[in-house]
């Protein structure tokens, strides 16, 4: 008796080895998850790239690395434009937050009927959290000419998925989903297998984002 009040009584139980084959197995679960989840909140961007029908077979896991957080104040005008337009902006579950993709140094313009459009734009994107209280932004991800961020959404609050297009060979872009985790601090790109085809070769950010607003 003595020996069950020190040591368990139960028989061992047995443990689960992570052998490639369950990695592989748990990555694959991970990104149909996301890509389904995605593909319910961000319809009309996988209907502008026709990826309706094989949106989950398309997408392979392209790259992960970590993610090295910088904060900053926010430009100058943009409270302005947040008070303006913050149909520009995703905010956090909590309230307390928002997604910024779309104002890195981008100069925008009214036009009639409180309309806006870009009157100056950058080859560079970024993908931010901005705390409206404190006038901070928190950089997660920068980009060039290789990538276009389109839109994005709250998975939770620690999880932010963004989608649009990278640049893989050539001139040619695919489609790409950016997971980033912030309780890991980690970022997972998914690449589409096939080349972007855009509906009549439409600009999604700007037929589908900016006439919008």
């Amino acid at each position: 008796m003595a020996a069950c009040a020190l040591w368990s009584c139960t028989p061992d139980e047995p443990t689960t080895e992570q052998t490639p084959e369950t990695i592989r197995s748990e990555e694959e679960m991970l990104r149909n998850t996301l890509v389904a989840d995605t593909r319910k909140e961000l319809k009309k961007w996988f209907r502008f790239y026709h990826l309706d029908e094989h949106a989950d077979t398309l997408f392979r896991l392209r790259e992960v690395w970590e993610v090295s957080l910088l904060t900053a104040p926010v430009s100058g005008n943009w409270q302005e434009l947040y008070k303006e337009h913050p149909k520009l902006f995703k905010p956090s579950p909590d309230k307390t937050t928002v997604l910024d993709i779309y104002t890195y140094e981008r100069v925008f313009d009214e036009k009639r009927r409180g309309k806006i459009e870009v009157s100056a734009d950058s080859p560079d994107s970024e993908v931010a959290i901005v705390d409206t209280a404190k006038g901070e932004k928190t950089r997660l991800m920068f980009c060039g000419t290789p990538c276009q961020f389109h839109d994005a959404w709250w998975r939770t609050p620690n999880e932010v998925i963004v989608v649009g297009l990278v640049q893989e060979t050539g001139e040619e872009y695919y489609p790409a989903l950016w997971y980033i985790n912030l309780t890991t601090d980690t970022i997972r790109q998914y690449t589409a297998t096939q080349v972007a085809e855009p509906k009549k070769d439409k600009n999604y950010l700007v037929d589908e984002v900016f006439d919008e607003l």
